[in-house]
């Protein structure tokens, strides 16, 4: 049986920095193309229930959260190369206009300069402008997604994509680098500051979620901030002073939040792009024996980020996935590890 593994991409740019570079992923793609068979959704899923055998080794490429350098570069060289790709998306950071912003394709037409195409922000720094804003331009709009179909599948990651404290055990404690590149504290604390607590953080799907006592919050705001080893000193103090520094949601009252997130990004994807969804990826890779049940309750496959090869009438709520890298030596690699 030939080896079948899934490829996950976030976002291309134009040049390789914070993602992956435009000439990287062409040479991923070339690779694909003349070394795989590229599987579409409907081919996956028909290898997933047993019913397709590939005729060589395979892949199934993904794209998660739904960037606005899926339309303007991912999507062009696709369409070059003929080959199919799935994208989760996150309804939440859909941008609400009708916006269609030039693509690849119209540079290759000679409409616009490259220089005029647009140019990404960091992962962090879009979503951090998202939760600060409630809109970004980093973001794919509705109508992008729809012109994007002829390429693309789709499916859920979910409606709010956050993360949240999911236990007691302090991590650490923000200062202000914290407050750019942790983005999800943006959707924690309203707004995060210097010298406030970070515990154990995962999607806030997998568990009930932790709110930071008011207290304990007002204990960090009047501590000194002074010294080199002032987050230090606090955390020692709030080890001695709160040892249960968050109240939890009662089951109840998470079971509810989370049946919602799923259901309405399956609701909002199926209302404006037209297709079923019966699939859906962990935001982050993080699942839970308490969420397996609810997301199978809407969907019939979910993705994982587990390091693995796909396997016929598998798990299908933890199919595993392969993280696509930034440079061609791991590549490569994952190349003999994972197709050979």
């Amino acid at each position: 049986m030939p080896k079948v593994f899934v490829y996950t991409y976030h976002r291309i740019f134009p040049k390789k920095s914070y993602e992956i570079g435009l000439k990287l992923f062409e040479f991923h793609l070339r690779v694909f193309k003349n070394f795989f068979e590229v599987l579409d959704w409907k081919r996956f899923k028909a290898y997933l229930e047993g019913e397709y055998k590939p005729k060589k080794r395979a892949v199934f490429i993904t794209f998660d959260d739904g960037y606005t350098d899926n339309f303007v570069y991912a999507y062009p060289l696709l369409k070059k190369y003929g080959l199919k790709a799935h994208l989760f998306v996150t309804p939440s950071r859909v941008l609400k206009k009708s916006t269609v912003r030039p693509s690849l394709e119209d540079y290759w037409n000679g409409k616009v300069q490259f220089k005029e195409l647009f140019k990404p922000k960091p992962m962090w720094e879009a979503q951090k402008e998202f939760l600060q804003k409630g809109e970004s331009e980093e973001f794919l709009t509705w109508e992008e997604l729809r012109i994007m179909s002829d390429v693309f599948s789709f499916g859920s990651h979910g409606t709010d994509h956050l993360q949240g404290f999911v236990s007691n055990r302090l991590v650490d404690v923000a200062e202000d680098r914290h407050l750019n590149r942790i983005y999800s504290l943006w959707g924690i604390y309203s707004p995060p500051k210097a010298g406030y607590p970070i515990f154990e953080m995962k999607s806030n799907l997998v568990a009930p979620a932790g709110r930071v006592k008011r207290e304990v919050l007002e204990f960090c705001e009047s501590f000194l901030k002074n010294g080199r080893n002032w987050r230090e000193k606090l955390k020692e103090e709030l080890l001695k002073n709160f040892p249960s520094p968050l109240e939890f949601e009662s089951e109840e009252e998470y079971t509810k939040r989370v049946e919602k997130d799923l259901s309405l990004s399956k609701e909002l994807i199926e209302k404006n792009l037209g297709v079923e969804v019966d699939n859906f990826s962990y935001p982050w890779g993080d699942y839970s024996e308490r969420l397996l049940p609810l997301v199978g309750k809407y969907y019939r496959y979910a993705f994982t980020v587990e390091k693995e090869n796909v396997r016929p009438k598998g798990e299908k709520l933890k199919i595993p996935r392969i993280y696509a890298v930034k440079d061609v030596f791991t590549f490569i690699g994952h190349f003999f590890k994972f197709a050979l």
